[in-house]
C-alpha cells in the first residue's frame, strides 16, 4: 500500500475520513504526523509506523514525495456555519494552537472583520493551497461506494464493493460535529467562496 495523506480544511471530515480508513484496517493516524506541534513548526515530521495520516494542518507542508494526496473537501457554506458556531476564527481564540496555526500560514484569513467573511476565506485560501499538489479533490458529500473504491485503488489498498458499502453503511458522516450557527446564508459567503466552490462543483 502506498502512503497517503486525507488534507483539507478543518471541520471537513477529516476524523471522518480517518475513521473510514481504520474500519477499512489502514493503520492511520488523525493528526498525529502532521499535529499543532508541526504545524507551528516545533517538531518535525515523522510517520513513525503510520500508513496514512488525516490532517487539515498537512497543507503547509505540501507538496509531499512519494505520498498520495486525497484533497476532501466540504461544502463551503456547512463548513462556515461550523467554524462560526463555535467561534474557531473569533479575535478570543487567536492566541489558540489551532489558530495560530491558520494565523502563520494564512494570515489573510484574519483580514476580514468577521467569522463569517473569515471562515469563507479559510475555506477559499486553504483548499486553493492543497488542490495544486493533490492526487484527487473529491467533496465529502459525494463519498459513496464507486468513489470509496477509486480512493482505495490510488492508494493500492485492496478492498471489495462489499467491505467499502458495509463501512461507508456503519459509519455516520456526523462524527464529530459540533454547534453550527445556521443563520450563516449562502448569500453572505458567496462573494469570497463563490468562484473557488463552483470548481469543486458546489
Amino acid at each position: 500500500m502506498k502512503r497517503f495523506l486525507v488534507t483539507g480544511c478543518p471541520r471537513s471530515g477529516t476524523k471522518y475520513a480517518a475513521t473510514l480508513f481504520r474500519a477499512l484496517g489502514v493503520h492511520i493516524g488523525h493528526e498525529q504526523v502532521f499535529g499543532v506541534g508541526e504545524g507551528l513548526g516545533g517538531r518535525p515530521v515523522r510517520w513513525r509506523v503510520f500508513e496514512g495520516d488525516v490532517s487539515w494542518l498537512a497543507v503547509p507542508f505540501l507538496p509531499l514525495d512519494d505520498v498520495v494526496v486525497l484533497h476532501q473537501v466540504r461544502h463551503p457554506l456547512e463548513f462556515v456555519r461550523s467554524v462560526v458556531g463555535f467561534g474557531f476564527l473569533s479575535d478570543e481564540r487567536a492566541e489558540l494552537a489551532f489558530p495560530r496555526v491558520v494565523r502563520r500560514h494564512a494570515p489573510e484569513v484574519y483580514e476580514p472583520a468577521t467569522q463569517v467573511e473569515r471562515g469563507a476565506t479559510l475555506w477559499r485560501v486553504w483548499n486553493e493551497m492543497a488542490a495544486p499538489h493533490a492526487t484527487i479533490t473529491y467533496r465529502l458529500e459525494a463519498l459513496d461506494v464507486p468513489l470509496l473504491l477509486h480512493l482505495c485503488s490510488l492508494i493500492e489498498l485492496p478492498v471489495t464493493e462489499a467491505q467499502a458499502a458495509q463501512v461507508l453503511e456503519s459509519l455516520p458522516k456526523t462524527i464529530n460535529q459540533r454547534v453550527r450557527d445556521e443563520s450563516v446564508t449562502w448569500e453572505m459567503i458567496e462573494p469570497i467562496v463563490g468562484e473557488t466552490a463552483a470548481r469543486y462543483g458546489y
